[in-house]
């Protein structure tokens, strides 16, 4: 089978949505992009289609912004082949600090096909979301919070050495409008033993940071307590949080499982 990648037309534009299966999503994207291709916001060669002699096989958009990973659509009975081609063509036009993600529900996970264009394996992580409303969570009476501030503490720099963190474990830094939360043991007077932090994240949605639980003090539920108060004080501001955690994190998938967050996707990172 013959496979090939180019840019649409005017007239072929539509083909950049073919793989969308809800139809008025598909018209409403289509409209969108229609806009912002006559306004000069995103132009053809932005775009990519991968074609064969059964029709359209893949998709995927390139941001100019560096830091939008590419995030390709391709069938899911795709060949590998196919799919290391268009990686390959993506590429070939990343910048360095350009990532790659492939998400179950839009790209088989075929992580040989796209090492086998250039890119480096990176991670794999899974994608929760959690619907605030649908019940009541707990504040912790021990918890401490404060701003960033906080993290220069001895007790919080003890447990972020204890737990073998840094700052920089913060995506991004730490951001804007975010709060640290510290809970300590039960007794009075025991450390601070659990570390994360919340606040906004994108619109309509809020955040958490689980920075740890001390390795003395695992598997006691503290880890379940401090991710109910993120999700409580989230649900002061917000009806929804989604976040990642690395696959291999079962700890951390079962804190969540527990809390109601629900799995929606696995992503595959490559740079």
């Amino acid at each position: 089978m013959t496979y090939i990648t180019e840019s649409p037309t005017l007239d072929t534009l539509p083909d950049i949505y073919a793989l969308h299966a809800d139809l008025a999503e598909r018209n409403r994207l289509l409209s969108v992009l229609r806009e912002n291709l006559a306004a000069g916001r995103n132009r053809l060669e932005n775009l990519l289609i991968l074609r064969s002699d059964r029709g359209i096989e893949g998709t995927a958009l390139v941001s100019p912004a560096v830091q939008v990973p590419y995030f390709p659509r391709l069938r899911p009975d795709v060949t590998e082949e196919a799919m290391t081609l268009l990686a390959r063509t993506l590429r070939d036009r990343a910048e360095s600090e350009r990532r790659l993600i492939l998400q179950n529900d839009l790209a088989p996970l075929h992580r040989e096909a796209v090492e086998a264009a250039g890119w480096q394996y990176s991670s794999t992580e899974v994608a929760y979301d959690t619907d605030l409303t649908a019940r009541t969570y707990a504040l912790d009476p021990r918890a401490q919070e404060g701003d960033e501030s906080m993290l220069l503490r001895p007790d919080v720099q003890a447990l972020i050495h204890a737990l073998g963190s840094q700052l920089q474990q913060f995506s991004g830094g730490f951001r804007d409008g975010w709060t640290v939360v510290a809970l300590p043991g039960d007794e009075v007077g025991e450390p601070l033993l659990a570390l994360g932090a919340y606040g906004p994240a994108k619109p309509g949605y809020g955040g958490v940071d689980m920075i740890g639980v001390h390795p003395q003090a695992r598997g006691q539920g503290l880890g379940t307590r401090l991710n109910a108060h993120l999700l409580a004080r989230l649900a002061e501001r917000f009806t929804q949080h989604g976040g990642l955690t690395s696959a291999d994190n079962h700890a951390m998938r079962r804190i969540l499982q527990k809390n109601g967050s629900r799995h929606t996707a696995t992503q595959m990172y490559f740079q």
